[in-house]
C-alpha cells in the first residue's frame, strides 16, 4: 500500500492546527481525541529537526503523546543523541528534551530512573535534573550535586537535595570542604556550586532534616 494511501484526514488536519502559531493550543484536545491512530503523525512532528530553534510545537507534541499513553515514542527520543552544532537548534532541542524528561519522569520504573541518570551523565538540563530529583533516591545525589553548578539546574537541584535531608548532607559537606581554590583559578561555576551547598547545609541544620 502507498503511504499516501494510509493517510488520514482527521489526523492531517488535526496535526496542522497542532503547528499552528494561533490555534496550536487548542489542537492539543483534538489531537488527543484522535487516539492512538494520531502516535505516527506526532512522533514525526516530536522528531523533525527545527533549525529555527522554535520549539513550542514539538513540546505540544510531547504533551500529546503522554496523554495518549505512548510513553515509549517519548523514551526512544530521549534515547537519541541530539547534538546540534547550530547554538539556536540546541537550545529548541533543550526545551523539548526537558518537557520530554518531566512528563516521562511521572513513570516510577527503574528503567526510567536510569535513563534519566544517562541523561543527566550527558549534559544536565532543568527538566532532567527535576524528573531525577522527584524520584528522591540517594543514587541521584551525586548528578544532583553536579547540577548546583549549573545556573538554570540550581533551583531545581536545590529543591531536591533539600527534600533528600540528611542522606544529601556528606555530598554536600564534601562540596564545602574541599580544598579551596585561589580567586583567581576557581571558577564562577564552581563557586556557586560551594555556595549553594553552604546555603543548604545551613537550612538542613536549621530545620534538623
Amino acid at each position: 500500500m502507498n503511504v499516501l494511501d494510509q493517510t488520514n484526514p482527521e489526523v492531517d488536519v488535526a496535526i496542522t492546527k497542532l503547528k499552528s502559531l494561533h490555534d496550536g493550543d487548542l489542537a492539543f484536545l483534538d489531537v488527543v481525541a484522535l487516539g492512538p491512530q494520531a502516535v505516527p503523525a506526532l512522533r514525526e512532528v516530536l522528531f523533525e529537526r527545527d533549525p529555527s530553534g522554535l520549539f513550542e510545537v514539538r513540546c505540544r507534541a510531547v504533551y500529546a503523546l503522554a496523554a495518549l499513553g505512548a510513553h515509549s515514542v517519548l523514551f526512544e527520543f530521549l534515547r537519541l543523541p541530539h547534538d546540534a552544532s547550530d547554538p539556536v537548534e540546541r537550545l529548541g532541542d533543550d526545551a523539548v528534551i526537558n518537557a520530554a524528561a518531566r512528563v516521562v519522569g511521572k513513570c516510577r520504573e527503574e528503567h526510567v530512573f536510569q535513563l534519566l541518570v544517562r541523561l543527566a551523565k550527558r549534559r544536565p538540563l532543568p527538566g532532567v535534573i527535576a524528573a531525577l530529583g522527584s524520584f528522591l533516591r540517594p543514587q541521584a545525589i551525586p548528578y544532583l550535586i553536579d547540577a548546583l553548578a549549573e545556573d538554570e539546574c540550581r533551583p531545581v537541584a536545590e529543591a531536591a537535595l533539600a527534600k533528600l535531608g540528611q542522606s544529601a548532607r556528606p555530598a554536600l559537606t564534601q562540596i564545602t570542604t574541599r580544598p579551596a581554590l585561589s580567586s583567581n583559578t576557581e571558577s564562577v561555576s564552581h563557586l556557586r556550586q560551594r555556595q549553594s551547598a553552604e546555603h543548604l547545609l545551613a537550612a538542613l541544620a536549621n530545620t534538623g532534616g
